[in-house]
């Protein structure tokens, strides 16, 4: 069976049920962002946009090679895919520089407040009033960032334990924002485009930074740790992507999370990391205020 045959099957699947199909997606895709932020983070890379010109260089060329034929300006689509896949990759410089500081598992739970930032974004954009459950919800979650983020938890560096938790919450607020103009691209636009973009944005926004950072690094395998971030990295995203396009991102929030688990049990086996108590409770809140938000969200709708 050739990839024409299972790209048109997938198709058939996406005609007849989108939303299962799509949460399938996201399942899958998330497993291959915990894989790419593992090869990330066990090479050590110490300057952080040359790692990511690199990915999206790579990545960028191996979609371009297959996928050249393909409308890179798609009519009234053009300025969603640039405004969203922007936001993406400043974002994606926040993360990976604040994940140098903290473990995975820490960085997989800030991350997951995003759901929260989007409910809020959405409420801000349609002018609704936040209801008092929303606030409340809002403010567990806060609660929960401040116990992973507490700076008295055994760290080496306490100052840039707190540095890395703030760029994580800022890459979720920024990328939060990325997801719900994404939906505006719609299912018409191939997620090879939508990737195609991110990656452009990030040679971009990493080429700036390289400027003012002004110094390269190579270590044995470093070649290696590239290869592995950038087709974990373009898989993911191709993936991700194209479910996101296929429904509303509040129908697929919930399974945004299984990311968080795959990070938990690889920090675990792989760099022998465990969360701390306060990272247990404080996650644990995080994780309750959202779904607890997503629940009701859920049962307004009807």
């Amino acid at each position: 069976m050739g990839l024409s045959h299972i790209f048109g099957y997938l198709k058939s699947l996406e005609a007849k049920n989108s939303l299962h199909v799509a949460i399938a997606y996201i399942l899958v895709a998330y497993f291959f962002h915990a894989v790419q932020i593992t090869f990330y983070k066990s090479a050590h890379f110490t300057v952080v946009p040359q790692s990511l010109f690199l990915r999206s260089f790579f990545s960028l060329t191996f979609i371009f090679m297959f996928q050249y034929k393909e409308n890179y300006h798609p009519k009234n689509r053009t300025r969603y895919l640039i405004q969203s896949q922007t936001l993406g990759a400043v974002g994606s410089l926040f993360y990976f520089y604040g994940i140098n500081f903290i473990s995975l598992s820490e960085g997989a739970i800030l991350f997951a407040t995003n759901s929260i930032w989007s409910q809020l974004m959405v409420s801000f954009m349609n002018r609704e009033r936040i209801t008092k459950s929303r606030f409340l919800n809002s403010i567990i979650c806060i609660i929960g960032i401040v116990l992973v983020v507490n700076p008295t938890v055994t760290v080496d560096d306490p100052l840039m334990h707190i540095v890395g938790c703030l760029c994580i919450l800022i890459c979720s607020v920024i990328q939060s924002l990325g997801f719900i103009i994404m939906k505006k691209i719609g299912p018409e636009v191939p997620s090879t485009i939508t990737t195609s973009y991110f990656h452009i944005m990030i040679i971009i926004t990493s080429s700036l930074q390289q400027q003012y950072i002004g110094r390269f690094e190579y270590f044995d395998g470093y070649y290696k740790y590239i290869a592995g971030f950038s087709l974990f990295t373009m898989l993911g995203q191709l993936i991700q992507f194209r479910a996101q396009t296929l429904v509303t991102y509040d129908k697929l929030c919930n399974y945004t999370y299984s990311q968080t688990l795959y990070i938990i049990i690889i920090d675990y086996v792989i760099f022998n990391k465990i969360l701390s108590l306060n990272g247990i409770i404080g996650g644990s809140l995080i994780l309750f205020g959202v779904f607890k938000q997503l629940a009701e969200d859920k049962k307004s709708r009807g």
